[in-house]
């Protein structure tokens, strides 16, 4: 390509009008050579009556001459071709030489008083004119003809006005041809960085700086390529700068995490302690049981404070797993604490196991979603896992049984801090933390969670839908 898609736009046009040019010259020769030809055969409608009358003038002056059969029939054939029939008749009205279908023309008329005169008969003229010889009359000749051209003057005319109508038009119709071809050229030659420069601001819209562009010229898609690689770079600069401020604050959350979880440990073993007093009074039992529940909630922020920390770690987030092992590892965990309650578990999926998911978030998404089914599952009750595919989604279904929750708070539990019913005990330590964190790292990895009707049990349904690469 040139220098600038300016230059190779206008280099295009002139090529466009060049070859506009020389095709519409080369049309006007070849149409006008053809009208030309045309115009010769287009015939007015008083020729052959014209014919007729030059050939009278003309054979009368040469009478001799045209006794002779042979240049009589040499004659009669040119005048036939010219629209003309030529006949012969004796003065009896016989007829000598000539079309059969004019055979009895005469019949029941008196000749001599025809000479030199025109009739009209079977849809033809006829000039009658003597044949004299030393003042002496031997016969007729007969000059029959039809007013109308030999070919059809309208027909022709049409064919003329269109040709002449297509010559205008052709600078027009070689221009637009033109024009299209070299401009699905250029088309040709800008698409492959256009798509390239489309596919790279895709993947910057997903977080992805890892891509290279290869066009490199010196127009201006060019100039627009170096300012996207300039833009890659100062966009992965920026990034990792971030990403070492969010390891940083992980470790710092960690860090402050595990800080805090000793002496709680230690708190809450001596809680236990006291709580296996029988000497102590309904009182002090009752302080050592609020000491006991806030334990419970100090540990559950510490565990959010770990699963926040390690959210924003970039090299955690990229860490996979198998679906067959995700599962796995929830039902280890959860198993246990359904059979304490005696729940029914049941478990089915109709996908490939083997898919891989992020290992972090995928493991926090479910053990949140397991554990809040697991607490509101009265005992003896009962849930359900399903694993679905739809379209090039994952569909993961729990659903139990319980009292559920009301529809109008369906939206409201995602919310940070947010229990239904907020005058219930809060003896299981939760923060209100744990569906908001959940909805968090669903859309993180571009997935949805709702609440939905149960379609087998009587309690609450969470649906969860996340993309997958087939």
């Amino acid at each position: 390509m040139e220098k600038s898609l300016s230059k190779d736009i206008r280099k295009l046009y002139t090529k466009s009008i060049m070859w506009t040019v020389m095709m519409t010259f080369l049309t006007i020769i070849a149409f006008s050579t053809l009208i030309a030809y045309m115009m010769r055969e287009i015939t007015p409608a008083n020729h052959a009556e014209n014919t007729a009358i030059e050939a009278s003038l003309e054979m009368r002056e040469n009478t001799p001459r045209y006794m002779d059969e042979n240049e009589f029939l040499e004659k009669q054939n040119t005048l036939q071709n010219n629209g003309v029939y030529l006949s012969e008749y004796s003065m009896d009205g016989t007829m000598i030489s000539g079309p059969e279908r004019l055979s009895s023309l005469f019949q029941g008329k008196s000749i001599p008083e025809l000479i030199n005169t025109t009739i009209s008969s079977n849809g033809y003229y006829h000039k009658i004119f003597p044949i004299s010889t030393d003042e002496e009359i031997e016969g007729i000749w007969v000059y029959s003809y039809q007013l109308k051209a030999m070919f059809s003057s309208e027909y022709y005319r049409y064919i003329i006005l269109g040709l002449v109508f297509l010559m205008l038009l052709s600078p027009i119709i070689y221009f637009i041809i033109f024009s299209r071809y070299y401009i699905n050229k250029l088309y040709q030659t800008i698409k492959t960085p256009l798509e390239e420069l489309m596919t790279a601001s895709h993947k910057i819209s997903e977080k992805d700086l890892d891509f290279y562009l290869n066009y490199d010229s010196n127009n201006e898609i060019g100039q627009l390529t170096r300012s996207f690689r300039q833009m890659q770079g100062e966009l992965k600069k920026s990034l990792y700068e971030n990403w070492k401020k969010d390891s940083d604050w992980a470790v710092m959350m960690s860090s402050l995490s595990h800080d805090l979880k000793t002496p709680i440990t230690l708190i809450g073993l001596s809680s236990e302690t006291l709580a296996n007093d029988k000497s102590m009074s309904e009182e002090q039992k009752m302080n050592v049981e609020i000491i006991t529940r806030n334990i419970a909630k100090a540990n559950s922020l510490l565990e959010n404070m770990n699963v926040a920390g390690s959210i924003k770690n970039p090299t955690a987030v990229k860490e996979e797993t198998t679906l067959f092992n995700l599962i796995n590892e929830i039902e280890a965990d959860f198993k246990p604490l359904m059979e304490d309650k005696s729940v029914n578990y049941s478990y089915q999926s109709t996908v490939d196991m083997n898919i891989t998911v992020p290992h972090l978030k995928m493991n926090r998404i479910l053990h949140n979603i397991f554990s809040n089914a697991v607490q509101y599952t009265p005992n003896g009750g009962e849930i359900i896992f399903t694993i679905n595919q739809s379209d090039n989604h994952l569909l993961l279904a729990l659903e139990n049984s319980g009292e559920g929750i009301k529809k109008e708070n369906w939206e409201k539990v995602f919310k940070k801090h947010y229990r239904e019913d907020q005058s219930r005990p809060n003896l299981h330590g939760n923060s209100g933390l744990g569906l908001y964190i959940t909805k968090q790292l669903i859309e993180s990895i571009n997935g949805t969670i709702v609440i939905t009707h149960p379609k087998t049990l009587g309690g609450i349904r969470f649906e969860i839908m996340l993309p997958f690469k087939g």
